[in-house]
C-alpha cells in the first residue's frame, strides 16, 4: 500500500476528497457531516450488492477515484435527500438518480480542491462497475448526529497515485531565471488577496435600440443560448470559466465544470 502516512502527498489527497464528501453532504443533507478516511482493514463479501461511482482526474492529475457504496447506505443517504418519512426497503431509480447528482456535486468540490493544489484540474463523475483490484482501497467512514457511520469504500487508481506524486515533485528552475521568478511570486502574493468582481451569463442578445426603447414589464427576451448549455463565469469581459446553474439557500450560485487554463485567467486580473 502506498505510504499515506501523516503529510504525504497521499494523506493530502485523502484528505481533499473526504471534506468534498463531507462538505457536499452537509450542505445537501441540511447536518453536519463527519468523513473520516481509515485504511481499508477488511473487504467485504464479494455478493454485497453495491453501487460504484468513478471520478475520473484530467489535466495536471491523471487518474480515478472509485466510491462504492453498500444498498444499505444508498438507502440511507437517500432517504435523507429525498424527505422519505420511513426507511425504504428497495433502491429504486430514483435513490440511484437522487445519489449521482449527490456524487456530482461531490467531483465539482474535490475538482476546486485538487485545482488549489495542483493546477489545471477537472474531474468528471458516472456511475461504474466496482473497479479491477490494481486500485488500493480505503474507508471513508461518514456520519452525522442522527444516524449511525455508513462506510464508502474509497479505491484509488495506481495511475493516479503515481500523478500525484509527480506533481508534488518540485521543478527546479533555471540558476538564471531563479531570482526572476522568486520576484514574480512575490509580485502575485501582493495581488491575491485583491477582491475581484465575478459575473455570471447566462447568454447574450444584441437589440436594436428601437427595440430596448419598447421593453416593458412582462418583455421576453430570447438569448442565445439553450438550458442545457453551460453558463459563462466572468471577470470584467473576459471568461474564466464554465459551469451549471444552481440554487444555494435561495441564492444563484454555479457548480464549476470547465476552468480555463490559468495564464488565461491571470490574464483577465
Amino acid at each position: 500500500m502506498p505510504d499515506t502516512s501523516s503529510g504525504t502527498v497521499l494523506h493530502s489527497a485523502l484528505n481533499l476528497f473526504a471534506k468534498a464528501v463531507s462538505d457536499v453532504f452537509s450542505q445537501t443533507l441540511s447536518s453536519p457531516w463527519n468523513v473520516e478516511v481509515k485504511p481499508e482493514a477488511s473487504s467485504e463479501a464479494a455478493d454485497v450488492p453495491c453501487l460504484c461511482y468513478g471520478f475520473t482526474f484530467s489535466g495536471n492529475l491523471q487518474g480515478n477515484v472509485f466510491l462504492q457504496l453498500s444498498h444499505a447506505d444508498v438507502l440511507t443517504f437517500t432517504q435523507k435527500l429525498l424527505s422519505e418519512a420511513t426507511p425504504p426497503t428497495e433502491l429504486t431509480k430514483q435513490h440511484q438518480e437522487a445519489l449521482a447528482e449527490l456524487m456530482r456535486q461531490v467531483a465539482g468540490v474535490a475538482a476546486i480542491a485538487f485545482q488549489g493544489k495542483s493546477g489545471e484540474v477537472k474531474i468528471e463523475m458516472s456511475p461504474v462497475e466496482a473497479p479491477a483490484s490494481q486500485a488500493t482501497t480505503f474507508l471513508l467512514l461518514a456520519s452525522d448526529p442522527t444516524s449511525a457511520a455508513c462506510t464508502i469504500k474509497l479505491h484509488l487508481s495506481d495511475e493516479l497515485a503515481a500523478s500525484l506524486s509527480r506533481a508534488a515533485s518540485p521543478e527546479i528552475p533555471a540558476s538564471g531565471e531563479e531570482a526572476k521568478n522568486q520576484t514574480s511570486d512575490k509580485n502575485l502574493d501582493l495581488l491575491l488577496g485583491v477582491e475581484l468582481n465575478l459575473t455570471l451569463r447566462f447568454g447574450q442578445r444584441v437589440l436594436t435600440l428601437r427595440e430596448i426603447l419598447d421593453l416593458a414589464s412582462g418583455s421576453v427576451i430570447e438569448l442565445d443560448r439553450q438550458v442545457q448549455e453551460p453558463a459563462d463565469l466572468l471577470l470584467g469581459d473576459k471568461l474564466i470559466a464554465r459551469g451549471e446553474v444552481v440554487i444555494v439557500d435561495g441564492n444563484y450560485g454555479i457548480r464549476i465544470t470547465e476552468v480555463v487554463d490559468a495564464r488565461q485567467r491571470m490574464n483577465a486580473v
